[in-house]
């Protein structure tokens, strides 16, 4: 689940990763005809949007799945479950790494990057199943820093955690914790268990 990349200083960055993210989000919501934060709580509703199989739980085989839905469902519920379903792996990916690295810091805030990040809808959803602070960098094109951060650290035979704080690469919006949604969590690992479990006696795939 969690894969080692070497970097510029001899080390190693570990690397847990989600193959349906915003990606996924965004085109449950062009299926309803929905922008990107028209969402209600969920409620019942469960997705699991595995559309190109997923890395984080490892599920190669998958495909999307919506549960769940009554007659009175929303599309906005849809779409929420949707949010919901990509981030719990975006957890899970963060827990398997934290389990790697000796436990992490748990109380220590989340770094939200990539395009969702500015949407109030995904910092509201990984905010509340993560139940930690969430930094939102002013800095753009983050990865591309990263590199040149690794690239100065190297050449300068530096720690790239001094070029980085040096750099203000952390500086942005700190977003306080919600409390942690564990029942959301737990429905999603349900429905995820049971469908794998099913799968699995019916031969490769969902």
């Amino acid at each position: 689940m969690v894969a080692g990349f070497a970097d510029g200083t001899g080390h190693f960055l570990p690397l847990a990763c989600t193959l349906n993210c915003t990606l996924a989000v965004d085109r449950v919501a062009s299926w309803l005809g929905l922008e990107r934060d028209d969402v209600a709580p969920s409620g019942e509703v469960v997705s699991l949007p595995y559309f190109d199989g997923e890395r984080t739980p490892d599920l190669p085989g998958a495909a999307g799945l919506v549960t769940g839905m009554r007659h009175t469902t929303g599309p906005g519920q849809i779409l929420m479950a949707a949010y919901e379903g990509a981030a719990a792996s975006l957890i899970e990916a963060l827990e398997a790494i934290a389990a790697l690295a000796g436990g992490g810091d748990p109380a220590a805030p989340i770094l939200l990057v990539g395009g969702g990040a500015q949407g109030r809808t995904w910092r509201e959803v990984v905010g509340r199943l993560s139940g930690r602070p969430l930094l939102v960098p002013e800095a753009q094109e983050l990865v591309a820093l990263g590199a040149a951060v690794q690239a100065t650290a190297t050449w300068r035979r530096e720690d790239p955690l001094a070029v980085a704080s040096r750099w203000g690469t952390d500086h942005g919006t700190l977003l306080d914790p919600l409390p942690r949604d564990e029942e959301r969590l737990a429905r999603i690992r349900a429905v995820r268990t049971a469908v794998a479990g099913a799968a699995a006696l019916s031969g490769p795939g969902w």
